[in-house]
């Protein structure tokens, strides 16, 4: 890599690429980040430039990724988790103050308030815990607890993976199709998966999560159709942002369709699949810390809106 390439491959060029996909467009991004939209456009164009690669297709609903965005995305999420992880466990190291608390929590979390109201109340009877959160996809939660560098994770579990943890279930959701309400891609409400025969189906990578997805594609077979996978995504937010477009429906939490109007979660008699929402940690391994964050766990309400 040339000189040029180092200096601008950087990460903060990588949050913004990552923002631009996770929330569909360099306009929303450009809100939440916040930055100018000129300054984002050219901080990504500088990146493609870089890369001497074309990253993003635009068009008219966003952006979709190019084949080399879709290498970069999946590979730039898990170097910022890392850098992350880093910087949080040298500040760890460096802070003498030995009563501390590092978790993971889902990246949905925005959609289950009652995770925010779990920390809240954790912080407010524990001022002198230290608490460092980190929002994180479950297959990087899993393997974060397994290698010590966070103690305990709020996350849907594979049940493939439980024999490894301890966990108390905080509440269970079940899975839904999940559609825009006014992109007309469904005109009548669906009642079964026949319903939704041919249509196009956004869905996870089964890298992300094998047992959600071969349950899922079971329950295909067992309607007796195959369905219309136009998009596989690494994570739920950007699944959810490109069904927001009318691009396709998902099969994800009911959850995730609470507190958008351009959003519905249809439950269908032939999706029974229960998603559980889990406080985990490793096997035999439970400090005081996560003692207290399990007590007030079990004292509180964290299911969140029904969508």
């Amino acid at each position: 890599m040339s000189c040029r390439s180092q200096h601008v491959m950087d990460i903060k060029k990588l949050r913004y690429f990552l923002s631009v996909v996770n929330e569909g467009s360099i306009t929303s991004a450009a809100k939440k980040i916040p930055i100018a939209q000129p300054a984002l456009t050219r901080q990504i164009r500088l990146l493609e430039e870089s890369l001497n690669t074309r990253l993003l297709d635009r068009n008219y609903k966003g952006v979709a990724l190019t084949a080399a965005g879709e290498f970069l995305y999946e590979s730039a999420r898990r170097l910022v988790d890392e850098f992350d992880s880093i910087i949080m466990q040298t500040k760890e190291i460096a802070d003498e103050n030995t009563e501390s608390l590092a978790i993971g929590i889902t990246t949905i979390h925005p959609y289950i308030p009652g995770i925010s109201g779990l920390i809240s109340r954790f912080r407010a009877q524990n001022p002198n815990i230290k608490l460092s959160l980190e929002s994180m996809l479950s297959g990087p939660q899993t393997s974060a607890i397994l290698e010590g560098r966070i103690d305990a994770g709020i996350l849907f579990m594979e049940d493939e993976d439980e024999s490894l943890f301890d966990t108390f279930t905080i509440s269970t959701y079940p899975m839904a199709v999940i559609s825009s309400r006014y992109a007309g891609l469904l005109v009548t409400p669906p009642n079964s998966l026949h319903d939704l025969d041919g249509l196009p189906f956004i869905r996870f990578k089964r890298t992300s999560t094998p047992g959600s997805y071969d349950r899922i594609d079971q329950h295909f077979r067992d309607a007796g159709i195959t369905p219309n996978v136009i998009q596989e995504c690494h994570d739920d937010i950007t699944i959810r942002s490109l069904v927001a477009t009318g691009m396709g429906y998902a099969i994800m939490p009911g959850i995730l369709a609470a507190g958008d109007d351009n959003l519905i979660a249809y439950q269908l008699d032939d999706l029974d699949i229960d998603s559980s929402l889990k406080l985990a940690w490793r096997k035999g391994s439970t400090s005081e810390e996560v003692e207290t964050l399990l007590a007030i766990a079990k004292s509180e309400s964290i299911a969140g809106p029904v969508s």
